[in-house]
């Protein structure tokens, strides 16, 4: 029998999956205290410049904005005296009765350091694109287990230092570490997860690690605001990945990736030990098909490869079609999706009211979003939810832009952007849970690791450059606003290119990949892989 029937026998949602489903929860919890665990550990409290001069008071060393309020970046050359003459600041007081101690009251990141804070975001976003290619590249070379068990090892080592560092520098490069090491624990445990999973539970049961993604979110927003110490607040955001360390041995490796590596025995070793976990009492040995039988992974794939460099070979089947189509395109949604998520995210707190309670209601749209899309992708599949993502969150940008430059400030405008904030959010998932199953379900099994790798990679560059573009608000209006707009548009056309993906096998060669291709696509267009030239020139349809 093939994997998706031995796994249907040993019980396909038994006590293995369940283990490795919580494995991939605390994980996923993990993601979104890594990923924004910056806008409190890096918030800046209100502050006001302090006299270098400690001989004078506040009222004599700075001078007054048209506010009413002390100048926070300049001072008096010559306070005491009548010369009005102004310097930079040296020296700052900060408020932290709300925001708390963070790095920017901490080492003084304000003024000429402002940009420094949202430069941390960047480095830790840039961390996660480096561990993107590495992760994946050793869990398709060494395996999906051995990678985690090593690197939550080291993810949970680096976490901890962390509240260690005395300086920025080692901060960010500490976060920079972090999030490399966190891509390389991430990328397997959700493949494996996919991996193990039957065809008809992995829309269901594949969004629970995701949604775990939001609670975090919602459960951070509740720890920022009792632990007000970014040191003590990080230690407390170390606790998911330290319980998994106690059971990450239990995981099992995975079935299609060991027949991927024509290692029939490990895999017939590996579903026989599956079904004894999960109780199975008369289990068929063997029970997979024997090397025989299997469909070699690479006919038809490799022919005029010399054996040999199997990384490049790997690479090379990424650029052949139609995987070339299904990296190109989930690229630029992935990077649209971090662009936009991450865009709404991190500027939840320039909202009016109380940070932490925006904060928790932003997210809660996650969560929301994320039990929503479970049934609709059931219904309409993964194409329709993802291009009714990216159009409602098209049409969200066009009302923030609007509210924007009719220059009204009034309460109603106010409680109008927040809720413009969380309905981005909430739709920004609608587009996010189908391109996190099309990376399992349209990448064929030798490839799926180093394909979801290269697509976070690149994908990560939206997520990498959110915080610098809210920067460049300050200098352009709106800047930020018209290029998430003309990204989710960009991206809503462009995934038409692809198939549905919902109720069918994963592909595990690239010629099942092609069938998916030609039965399933929204819009049919002829010329796709094996087609000839009089196919490609058919006109194409919409299904």
């Amino acid at each position: 029998m093939d994997v998706n029937e031995a796994l249907e026998m040993a019980i396909p949602l038994g006590r293995s999956q369940i283990i490795l489903l919580i494995a991939t929860a605390l994980m996923n919890m993990e993601t979104g205290f890594s990923i924004l665990s910056n806008v409190f550990l890096a918030s800046t409290p209100s502050y006001h410049c302090a006299p270098s001069n400690l001989s004078f008071d506040l009222d004599e060393g700075v001078p007054i904005d048209t506010a009413g309020k002390f100048e926070t970046c300049t001072e008096y050359a010559y306070p005491g005296t009548d010369n009005n003459e102004t310097q930079d600041c040296g020296r700052w007081t900060f408020n932290t009765e709300v925001a708390g101690n963070t790095i920017v009251s901490d080492w003084s990141l304000v003024c000429g350091k402002d940009f420094l804070p949202g430069l941390a975001q960047t480095i830790i976003l840039a961390g996660f694109a480096t561990g993107s290619l590495v992760g994946g590249v050793v869990a398709d070379r060494y395996g999906r287990r051995i990678t985690i068990i090593v690197s939550l090892f080291f993810f949970n080592a680096i976490g901890l230092s962390i509240s260690l560092v005395q300086s920025y520098v080692a901060f960010a490069i500490l976060r920079f570490l972090l999030g490399a090491v966190f891509k390389s624990v991430r990328i397997p445990i959700m493949n494996l997860l996919f991996e193990s999973l039957i065809p008809r539970h992995r829309a269901f049961f594949g969004v629970i690690p995701t949604a775990m993604s939001s609670v975090g979110l919602m459960v951070m927003a509740g720890i920022a605001y009792l632990v007000r110490d970014w040191r003590y607040l990080n230690l407390v955001l170390m606790i998911p990945s330290i319980i998994m360390m106690t059971f990450v041995w239990l995981l099992p490796e995975s079935v299609r990736w060991l027949q991927s590596q024509s290692r029939a025995e490990e895999a017939e070793a590996t579903i026989q030990k599956i079904a004894s976990f999960n109780g199975v009492k008369s289990f068929p040995s063997p029970a997979l098909n024997t090397a025989e039988d299997i469909p070699a992974v690479t006919s038809n794939q490799n022919s005029g490869e010399a054996e040999g460099n199997k990384g490049l070979k790997t690479l090379f089947e990424l650029v052949r079609q139609p995987t070339l189509t299904v990296t190109l395109v989930l690229c630029c949604n992935w990077t649209t999706v971090g662009l936009t998520y991450f865009g709404f995210a991190l500027s939840t707190g320039n909202l009016a009211g109380n940070p932490y309670l925006n904060f928790f209601i932003s997210s809660s749209a996650d969560v929301i979003a994320l039990v929503s899309v479970t049934f609709i992708l059931k219904r309409f599949g993964t194409m329709r939810t993802l291009i009714f993502g990216f159009a409602m969150s098209s049409a969200v940008m066009v009302g923030v832009i609007a509210i924007s430059y009719s220059g009204n400030d009034s309460t109603a405008s106010r409680v109008l952007m927040v809720i413009l904030s969380f309905l981005g959010r909430f739709f920004i998932c609608f587009a996010a849970q189908p391109t996190i199953l099309m990376l399992s379900d349209l990448f064929p099994t030798p490839v799926r690791n180093v394909g979801t790798a290269i697509v976070h990679l690149i994908g990560n560059l939206g997520s990498i450059i959110a915080p610098q573009l809210l920067y460049v608000n300050k200098y352009i209006s709106n800047f930020s606003s018209f290029v998430m707009l003309g990204a989710c548009v960009l991206s809503g056309f462009i995934s038409l290119l692809l198939p549905e993906t919902v109720g069918f096998k994963q592909p595990e060669t690239r010629d099942d990949l092609q069938e998916l291709f030609d039965a399933n696509r929204l819009i049919n267009c002829g010329g796709n892989g094996k087609r000839s030239d009089e196919d490609a020139s058919e006109k194409c349809e919409m299904k």
